[in-house]
């Protein structure tokens, strides 16, 4: 993904700080914060721009977990494959 002058409300940069900010803002947890923000820019939320955005704004798609989490747990996950991902929720 390359810097950009603008960006379309529709852009995953966009829809990751718009989200932010509302998490900030609110105190609403930061995935329901990008769902919005997504949904009102007419992306549907987790769809594969939707997914982008979530890892801009540092909660990227694990497919290992099929969740939502923190860049260090995808890492993890990752390392530890399908079949044992569950106990990269579990360490701390």
């Amino acid at each position: 993904m390359n810097k950009q002058a603008h960006y379309a409300a529709d852009h995953p940069v966009a829809i990751a700080i718009a989200g932010m900010v509302t998490a900030l803002r609110t105190g609403h947890d930061l995935l329901a914060s990008l769902a919005e923000r997504a949904e009102a820019a007419g992306v549907r939320p987790y769809s594969d721009n939707f997914d982008d955005a979530a890892r801009l704004a540092g909660m990227p798609y694990c497919r290992a977990l099929d969740l939502y989490v923190d860049r260090a747990t995808k890492r993890q996950a990752d390392r530890l494959g399908y079949h044992q991902a569950h106990l990269a929720l579990c360490s701390g």
